[in-house]
């Protein structure tokens, strides 16, 4: 514990330096030791569960706001047996990731067979037992867990999966010992401040290369991104008068996207109670076929709006997938109050009362999902 407090007072300096305020350093060390708890120290290969990581209360990873993550600790060596219902959200995959979170080759629920009630079960191992003909993954020998991820992007309307997982080559059960335990916690200080870090030192790297207001496309292949999905990100760094046009041509065969707003630290902002994010069923793309999205702190009338939350800088980071093709993009600063004569001159105008009555759809519908 006084580790995890050396860890917060040295984060909360180096967060000082980019001008991020201690308070915010603070909360997200606390998303990140409940995730860090959760994955490292409750879990065990040898009785794994599909425990909630990556979300919305663990401030860690940008996550998509449209998908749910779940993780399970294994033993590559293991042989385990995934089962329970897909639901029906786009994609349910399960993800392969390494001690360094190196992401292998995603396997895809909707690709097995299903018995009746559209129950699965799938065999995970290192090798297929020679009387087994039913549905299996093979385990790579660098495996220490696997995800459970989610997509949606109908918040609230598809039946959520239900999955389960047990090991059934396990040892019978017994306690952890007080010195594994001590070990477990002796590494729980300098995760979590691994973790913290990375957030803050991927957004300076986009900064040394220059894209403020302006996109990269980012490779995300070997840190667990899907297939066909193609990530872009720019700084935004904006005045309180200023908003960030973004103007996208998505390829023909796109079948999903999602946009989303992060923090300085790479903390993905509040997408339950203000439109920090939007996706392929939210937005609204105009009659020319162009995704024009606004960046803004305040509202500036239209149904693509992008909240900051009052920050003046983050990141603005955009999910594509379903091509081989990345989309075209470019980002303009505007003066908030000429928004309105650079977008289309059909484009909707969402008055307040529309908009307050869009946020409370749109937090129902999140809080009708799973949570985790």
């Amino acid at each position: 514990m006084t580790a995890i407090g050396a860890e917060g007072d040295r984060l909360a300096a180096e967060a000082a330096s980019r001008g991020i305020d201690s308070a915010r350093v603070h909360e997200t060390i606390l998303g990140v030791l409940m995730d860090t708890y959760l994955m490292q120290i409750s879990s065990n290969p040898d009785q794994p569960t599909f425990l909630p990581c990556t979300g919305y209360f663990q401030k860690l990873g940008s996550p998509n706001p449209d998908t749910v993550y779940r993780g399970a600790t294994i033993d590559p060596q293991g042989t385990y047996l995934i089962s329970g219902n897909r639901g029906s959200a786009r994609d349910v995959t399960l993800m392969p990731f390494s001690l360094l979170m190196r992401g292998g080759e995603p396997f895809d629920l909707s690709a097995i067979s299903e018995g009746s009630g559209g129950h699965f079960e799938l065999l995970v191992s290192a090798e297929r037992p020679l009387a087994h003909s039913g549905n299996w993954w093979q385990l790579q020998p660098d495996t220490a867990s696997i995800w459970l991820r989610e997509v949606s992007a109908n918040w609230g309307q598809e039946a959520p999966a239900e999955v389960a997982i047990v090991r059934l080559d396990a040892k019978p059960y017994r306690n952890i010992s007080v010195d594994e335990m001590n070990t477990k916690l002796a590494k729980l200080a300098i995760r979590v401040g691994r973790i913290v870090e990375y957030g803050m030192k991927h957004v300076d790297t986009l900064q040394e290369q220059g894209f403020i207001n302006d996109f990269r496309e980012t490779d995300y292949s070997k840190s667990g991104s899907m297939p066909l999905q193609s990530y872009h990100e720019s700084i935004f760094d904006l005045a309180a008068d200023e908003c960030l046009l973004v103007e996208a041509r998505l390829p023909a065969d796109c079948n999903y996207f999602s946009w989303s707003l992060t923090d300085r630290m790479l903390v993905t902002l509040d997408w339950m109670n203000a439109q920090t994010s939007i996706n392929s069923a939210q937005a609204t793309i105009d009659s020319d076929g162009v995704l024009r999205v606004v960046v803004a702190a305040s509202d500036p009338d239209v149904p693509n709006w992008m909240n900051t939350l009052g920050l003046q800088q983050g990141v603005i980071q955009c999910r594509t997938s379903g091509s081989t093709v990345a989309p075209e993009m470019t980002a303009t600063v505007v003066p908030l109050a000429e928004i309105t004569a650079r977008v289309p001159a059909n484009t909707p105008r969402v008055s307040p009362d529309e908009r307050f009555a869009a946020l409370q759809n749109r937090t129902r519908a999140w809080q009708l999902r799973r949570i985790w």
